[in-house]
């Protein structure tokens, strides 16, 4: 089953805001993270609820809470 287009869509742009450009947003998006378990965040954003837990991790990016 591929990644609902809803939440790539949402996912790509708050990425896009919080890293401040499309190629940093891509590269952390496809990279596999440890906080999501060694899955990429296009990846586990799949569902509401790894979409919601993606959204989660780029608040706390944009805020400062995480690196």
């Amino acid at each position: 089953m591929g990644i609902d287009k809803n939440f790539e869509e949402l996912i790509r742009r708050q990425a896009e805001k919080v890293f401040g450009s499309k190629a940093k947003a891509d590269s952390w998006l496809i990279r596999p993270l440890v906080e999501f378990g060694d899955v990429a965040a296009l990846e586990l954003a799949r569902d509401e609820a790894g979409y919601q837990k993606v959204k989660g991790v780029l608040e706390r990016i944009d805020h400062g809470y995480a690196c």
